[in-house]
């Protein structure tokens, strides 16, 4: 039985030309080496820790897996779908034929299989509908599948004007799901500016459409910090008061109108905690990574967020890259900087004006994904300091 598999595109510029032109998909971690004799898991994973050994080794396992996976789990016949880069699209094909190691294309471009593709151009956005909340820090990633959702995958191949269908039913809206479904409308707004830029339409600029996107999905991590830091100290609020609490959560200030009215029963500690977070933190924008940090502190000891999320992001997002906290950090200032530039200062070039900055879908669907990792791995690190 045919099964689906998901794999996310490689960093590297040429990667996807690549990939389309040679008929082929490929994972990183190139410094492992050829794995065409070693079929075993363990040996796999004693690669991967002398080729990378600044992972710790629960990412390193991670590694190992992915790899054992692109290796020897995913069969001919399978079908599977490439998250690109340089578009809010997916490549959707057949895999071929077995595992090689490669040596004659780019140094990153080493584990491939061989690829019939169907299409190059599905928008992401429809595909995430069918296949909500896929894990964004994975490179490798077996869906499970039912035959329906393969079929309508492959029915939206031949359409080529794919409207979609809904989010799943019965899935559970957490504050990062409906994080995933904010970012799906950005994909949506760079796949609509897409298309205007082929047909040309001259009355308005096609870039500004992408400058939505990029304005939308940090919107998106905005509301999802708000979302996130209500929901985990509501649930701190509810907890026994003997367990132990985040030092910001201790210092959160209600008045002693509130307290009267938690003794006398006439609120929950909860719901006078869900009021005050209302009225004392709802004109606060969580974009600047300061401020992120200054929300999570409510509900986590983590001494220094970035470094932590750094870490994440270099062990089980990288390809065998290593990024610092503090590189993160200035990342995710000039995202948000470029969101101020588009929302208040018309864009513009600062070195041509009035003309604005260049933007396209490559940039913007760059950032849509990043901030997507970004929040995932401040998921890792609150839950692994709970």
């Amino acid at each position: 039985m045919a099964r689906l598999w998901i794999i996310r595109s490689l960093r590297a510029a040429a990667y996807e030309e690549i990939a389309f032109r040679e008929g082929l998909v490929a994972v990183g971690w190139a410094a492992v080496g050829d794995l065409a004799a070693v079929a075993d898991q363990a040996h796999i994973r004693a690669r991967v820790k002398a080729a990378y050994p600044f992972v710790e080794t629960a990412s390193a396992d991670a590694y190992a897996v992915q790899l054992f996976q692109f290796r020897s789990g995913i069969g001919p016949e399978d079908l599977v779908l490439l998250l690109r880069r340089s578009r809010p699209d997916v490549a959707v094909g057949w895999i071929t034929g077995d595992y090689r190691y490669r040596l004659d294309l780019r140094d990153e471009v080493r584990h491939v299989r061989p690829v019939r593709w169907l299409r190059l151009d599905l928008p992401r956005s429809v595909v995430e509908r069918e296949l909500p909340s896929l894990p964004p820090l994975n490179m490798v990633i077996e869906t499970g599948a039912a035959d329906a959702v393969m079929a309508r995958i492959l029915a939206l191949v031949d359409d080529k004007n794919p409207d979609g269908r809904g989010p799943a039913a019965g899935q559970p809206v957490t504050p990062f799901v409906s994080l995933q479904r904010n970012l799906n409308y950005a994909r949506s707004l760079a796949t609509a500016g897409q298309h205007l830029a082929q047909l040309e339409v001259g009355s308005f600029e096609v870039s500004d459409v992408f400058r939505a996107a990029w304005v939308q999905c940090v919107a998106a991590l905005d509301q999802w910090v708000r979302q996130e830091v209500r929901g985990r100290m509501l649930n701190l609020a509810a907890r026994p008061t003997r367990l132990p609490r985040p030092k910001g959560y201790a210092t959160f200030q209600i008045s002693l109108e509130d307290i009267e009215r938690v003794l006398q029963s006439r609120a929950t500690l909860v719901e006078v905690v869900d009021e005050r977070l209302g009225q004392s933190r709802g004109h606060l924008a969580y974009q600047h990574p300061d401020k992120i940090r200054e929300a999570f502190s409510l509900v986590s000891n983590v001494g220094n967020l970035w470094a932590a999320v750094a870490k994440v992001l270099s062990e089980r997002a990288g390809e065998g890259s290593v990024s610092s906290g503090a590189e993160v950090r200035e990342q995710l200032i000039r995202i948000v900087r470029r969101r101020n530039k588009i929302a208040h200062e018309y864009d513009e070039d600062p070195d041509d004006p009035p003309n604005k900055r260049t933007i396209d879908s490559a940039v913007v669907t760059q950032t849509i994904d990043w901030i997507e990792q970004l929040a995932a791995a401040v998921l890792v690190v609150l839950d692994a300091s709970a």
